[in-house]
Formats: C-alpha cells, sequence, structure tokens
C-alpha cells in the first residue's frame, strides 16, 4: 500500500497556486523543492497534485529529495511494517504454543483492522509509522498462527497443496492492492476501505477449531476430543469421542518456555535445524521485500509493475507445489535458490530492451518467481520441520529473523543502489543463496514423514539421515 499511498507527483501532475512559482519561473519539480526549502510564501498546501489525488508524499512533503531524506523517510515506513512484525513474532512465539493458535488469529486481526481504521484519521507522519508498525504486529501473528492452525489440521498428502493454496490467496491481493491505489484517490480513505476488507475477513476466524495438535501438548484430554469431534463433523464422519484412547501423550512433560528453551540444550539438532531455516527466511524476505517495495524504481511503470509480480506470484505458487510434490521439499528449495542467484547476477547487466524497460527490469521480475516460490517452500518446510512442541517458537524465530530480512531489503534495493554499483548488493544476496543451499543439504526430507510431537521425534526422525 505504501507504494500507492505515497506517489511523489510527476511532470503533468502537480500544479503550483503561488504567485511566487510565477514570480521565480518553476516549471520543474526540481525547482519547486529548491524553493520550498528558502522561499516560505511556498509551501506544500500551495502545489496541486492530480487535485482529485491526495498522498502522503505531499501531505508530509516528502517527495523532495533533498540529500535523500524524502526517500529515506519513505522508506521508513515500508521498514517500519517489518518492526512491527518482528516485534508480534515475539510475542507470538509464546501466544502460539501456550494460549493457543486461534486466539492469535482473533488478537492479531483486531490489532490489523484497528491499525487500518486509525490510517483513516492519520495527519502527521509519526502516527502513520506508529500505524505501520501496528499492522506489522497484526498481520503477522493472525497470518502466521493461520498458516501453522491449517498446517496441523491437513493430513500429509495434503500439506503440499494447502501451502500452495495459502500462496495464492497472497497472490489475490497483489491486483486488490493496486485496485485501491488506483481507483481511491485519497490515501486515508485507502485504509479507511482497508480496514472495512479487513474486518469482513476476521468473521470467519470466529467460527474455525483450535488444533487438537495443540491440545496434545498441553495433555488437554478434554478438548483433543472435542476438536477430533469437530474435525469428524466436518468430513461427514459420525465419531463417539469417549471410546477414543490417547495413549501417546507425555504426561510428565509440561509445556513451557522454560521446557522449550530446556530442549533446545538436550536436542542440539533441533538449534541446528533451527538456525538453517532463519538464514533461509533472512534471505528469501530481504530478496522478497526488497524488490517488491522498489517496482517504482525497478521498472517503467508501478501499477504495471505490481501486476506482473502479482501474476509472477501465482506461476511461482504452481511451480511451486509442482516441483515439491515432484522433487521433495529440500530438493526443491536447493532448485529454487539456484533460481535466484541466475537471476540475480542477471540483473546486473545494464542494457535497455525498449520502452525503458532492461534487463534488470525483466530479469527483476523473473527472479521474484524463484524468491516466492522458495518463500513458500520455507513455509511448508519449517512447518514440517519444527516440533509441534516448538512449531509456534520455531515459526516465530524464522519468520522474526525474516523480518529482519524484510527490514533491511527495501534500503538495500532502495538505497544502496544509489550510493554503490548495483552488483554489490546483488551479489551479496547471491552469496546468501548460496550458503543456505549448503545448509539445505544438512536438514531432512519431510515430505514422507509424520510432523513430530516433541524433541525426541526430531531426533529419531534423523536416524537414517543422508
Amino acid at each position: 500500500m505504501p507504494s500507492f499511498q505515497g506517489m511523489n507527483p510527476v511532470p503533468g501532475d502537480w500544479k503550483c497556486v503561488s504567485d511566487k512559482c510565477s514570480t521565480l519561473n518553476i516549471s520543474t519539480l526540481e525547482q519547486l523543492c529548491d524553493q520550498l526549502f528558502i522561499e516560505e510564501s511556498i509551501t506544500t498546501q500551495n502545489i496541486l497534485f492530480q487535485p482529485d489525488r491526495k498522498t502522503f508524499s505531499v501531505d508530509f512533503n516528502m517527495f523532495c529529495m533533498i540529500d535523500k531524506k524524502g526517500q529515506a523517510q519513505k522508506t521508513l515506513i515500508s521498514s517500519m511494517y517489518f518492526v512491527g512484525a518482528l516485534l508480534g513474532l515475539i510475542a507470538s512465539g509464546f501466544c502460539f504454543d501456550n494460549f493457543g493458535r486461534k486466539k492469535s488469529i482473533l488478537a492479531g486481526c483486531f490489532i490489523t483492522t484497528v491499525a487500518a481504521l486509525i490510517g483513516f484519521f492519520c495527519r502527521n507522519y509519526e502516527l502513520l509509522l506508529f500505524i505501520r508498525l501496528m499492522q506489522g504486529f497484526g498481520n503477522f501473528v493472525s497470518g502466521t498462527a493461520v498458516f501453522i492452525l491449517g498446517m496441523e489440521l491437513m493430513p500429509s498428502s495434503y500439506r503440499n497443496y494447502y501451502n500452495g493454496f495459502i500462496q495464492l490467496i497472497w497472490c489475490i491481493g497483489y491486483p486488490i492492492v493496486a485496485a485501491l491505489g488506483y481507483f481511491i484517490k485519497d490515501w486515508n480513505y485507502q485504509y479507511l476501505a482497508s480496514s472495512i476488507f479487513l474486518f469482513l475477513t476476521t468473521i470467519p476466524s470466529i467460527f474455525i477449531m483450535e488444533s487438537p495438535r495443540f491440545y496434545a501438548i498441553k495433555n488437554d484430554v478434554h478438548n483433543i476430543k472435542i476438536s477430533i469431534q469437530k474435525l469428524a463433523k466436518l468430513n461427514g464422519i459420525v465419531l463417539n469421542v469417549e471410546e477414543i484412547e490417547l495413549s501417546e501423550l507425555d504426561d510428565q512433560r509440561q509445556q513451557s518456555v522454560l521446557q522449550q528453551l530446556k530442549d533446545f540444550m538436550q536436542y542440539p539438532i533441533l538449534i541446528v535445524e533451527t538456525l538453517i531455516q532463519m538464514l533461509t527466511w533472512f534471505l528469501v524476505a530481504m530478496s522478497y521485500f526488497g524488490f517488491n517495495f522498489s517496482w517504482g524504481s525497478l521498472v517503467p511503470n508501478v501499477y504495471l509493475g505490481y501486476i506482473v509480480a502479482g501474476f509472477n506470484e501465482i506461476v511461482s505458487n504452481l511451480l511451486q507445489v509442482g516441483f515439491v510434490q515432484v522433487t521433495g521439499r529440500r530438493r526443491s528449495m536447493i532448485i529454487f535458490l539456484i533460481g535466484a542467484i541466475g537471476a540475480f547476477l542477471i540483473s546486473i547487466i545494464d542494457f535497455e530492451i525498449g520502452n525503458k524497460w532492461t534487463i534488470e527490469s525483466i530479469s527483476s521480475l523473473v527472479g521474484l518467481v524463484f524468491v516466492s516460490a522458495a518463500f513458500g517452500g520455507a513455509y511448508l518446510y519449517s512447518s514440517e520441520l519444527a516440533p509441534t512442541s516448538h512449531r509456534g517458537l520455531v515459526f516465530a524465530m524464522s519468520s522474526g529473523f525474516s523480518m529482519i530480512g524484510s527490514f533491511v531489503g527495501p534500503f538495500l534495493i532502495n538505497n544502496l543502489y544509489n550510493i554503490t554499483h548495483k552488483a554489490v548488493p546483488l551479489s551479496v544476496l547471491s552469496f546468501l543463496a548460496l550458503v543456505c543451499i549448503g545448509g539445505m543439504f544438512c536438514l531432512v526430507e519431510t515430505g514422507d514423514k509424520d510432523i513430530p510431537a516433541v524433541p525426541a521425534d526430531v531426533k529419531e526422525r534423523r536416524k537414517h539421515y543422508k
């Protein structure tokens, strides 16, 4: 949304209505920006930007790139979203595994909806930063909890397809965001529209069931049976839950943060697998959001860039589901990362194809296909690698590390491009992808195995590792 809410004026889209503009013969945006800092009689209130369009870039005087301050302020708005996401994931790591997946979903949805509604009343830059912080907090709490809950309710043969479905829903967001940005001209009303949309999509979450796997690690026999009965009813099966005996529950293990930390010390392989996942999430998030928040500078038309990126997401979704189904989780991740490296390196070439499209523009869009596929694969792989007792915590740590990458990514692409040769950031991304490929060889294939419940199951799973 910030790409549309904070659009800069372009030639033909603005008009200065101050008499000083005529006196000083101001005809370009650069001349106007120069005068804004020395002529008190010229302010942003004297500028008409597509009279029917209102953006925070003009409202908060961020379109003048004196010493790149405006660009840095706008990038910070995008990055604050991921600061909030990081804080949300730190909190959710505890909430997921102690209060449950469903309660986390509802809490995250509430925070996101309220933050968007506050955006309708926003009139200053500092409040906008806070709103973006809260949006990131709520979105990643609810989104991660939804994914974990779905993966725990799905049988192993359907998890890959469920993951693909979730990624497809993500793709649909691109044209929706582009439509909101194009048809709703006022950035405050864009926030209002999104708050209404978020409220409506939150309602179904009230009626979903909690994961019986969560109740199992809490040794809550009563609620396990209730959840199983709901699942049976959903599938048209008549089941007497009182006849079910749950013999594999560990009555000696009490789920708590302290117990989770003890498990990491007792089972070092859990630390190794988690660190590999964290690095992989960091890379794919830095690449994914770095490019997605930079289409305005990478492609000739920002609207077209987002539409093509949305189409590419669908392609990557199909690619990810197909490759995972045929080659498995680990091999497909290696393939996606190799494809991303190729796209990064090709993007270094400086060559204009025509109509302001360059090799870099095309390669960035193609690279997003592989990066998106790797992102989707990371979600699926992490959900199966981590035991149920630690799934929320491992997801929070991995996704939290990705938030650091998401914060760095926009600065890497938007700002480092301007002060050094683009080969530098693209080479950094390529090197990190190569390290992640090495890490994949230390993990096990999970598609043909049951989801582990506790760390002991993770150790058992690696007995036949090759």
